[in-house]
């Protein structure tokens, strides 16, 4: 178990079997999310990642097969277990960490050229104490890459308006600036709620802000033709932006 252990920690890893699942079979994760982070990462051969919120692994082997230097964390004790099999199956030699994102202390200062926080930092429960943590092992130059869910479009009262005979009319939001966490089922298909947070985005922006990084890319994915015949669903994101990715620096030495 990681060192500090909290409300996030223990709901991740009491659904860890549902999400190995729900990662694998997920089309939003294998069509939009894990392509458009390769992409936006490029070549990263040699480059040292810190994949934090890893999972059952997939980014991690994603980036090891590409040639980095990866090292895996996250607060599930039983994500590890199976990032580290699934790696090891796989051939590839990545290090994996339990720890909590907002206590990264096995983890070495200034060790990383890029931090990927994949769909990560909008369910940690000390938010600001992790960008901390981000900042302390990303090396002077290094990158963090991020992708949440649209905290505009992702409210603990957003959804669909359908018309009388089902189709989808339009999407509402409400309680947008309202910070609260809430127990939600992913899909039907796990077996208990996960604990969801929610935050406006000037609360993602001002920690980042607030310790130096720079912004240097904000992008809001849509789905392609390609990836709509893939999953017909994936439709709804021509409509409303349900992802955010944002890129940060972390300034070099003068």
């Amino acid at each position: 178990m990681p060192k500090l252990e909290d409300s996030s920690t223990r709901s991740w890893d009491a659904v860890a079997k549902d999400w190995v699942r729900h990662a694998d079979e997920n089309d939003y994760r294998n069509y939009i999310l894990l392509p458009f982070t390769l992409e936006l990462l490029g070549d990263v051969r040699n480059a040292r990642i810190l994949d934090l919120g890893c999972g059952e692994g997939g980014y991690s082997r994603e980036l090891a097969a590409r040639g980095a230097k990866v090292v895996g964390v996250d607060g599930s004790a039983e994500l590890i277990a199976t990032a580290s099999k699934r790696s090891a199956d796989a051939g590839h030699r990545i290090e994996f960490v339990c720890a909590n994102a907002s206590d990264l202390e096995p983890v070495a200062s200034s060790s990383f050229d890029i931090v990927l926080a994949a769909m990560v930092l909008m369910d940690v429960e000390d938010y600001g104490r992790a960008i901390d943590e981000i900042w302390r092992v990303a090396a002077p130059g290094g990158q963090l890459l991020m992708s949440i869910t649209h905290p505009c479009f992702s409210t603990p009262d957003s959804g669909w308006v359908r018309t009388e005979t089902g189709e989808k009319n339009h999407f509402a939001v409400d309680r947008y600036f309202e910070r609260c966490a809430w127990e939600d089922f992913i899909t039907t298909q796990f077996s208990r709620p996960v604990l969801r947070r929610h935050q406006p985005l000037e609360d993602y922006l001002r920690p980042l802000i607030g310790r130096g990084f720079q912004l240097t890319e904000f992008r809001e994915p849509t789905a392609t033709a390609e990836q709509i015949a893939r999953s017909e669903r994936l439709a709804q994101l021509q409509r409303f932006p349900y992802f955010l990715f944002m890129r940060w620096r972390k300034p070099g030495y003068s």
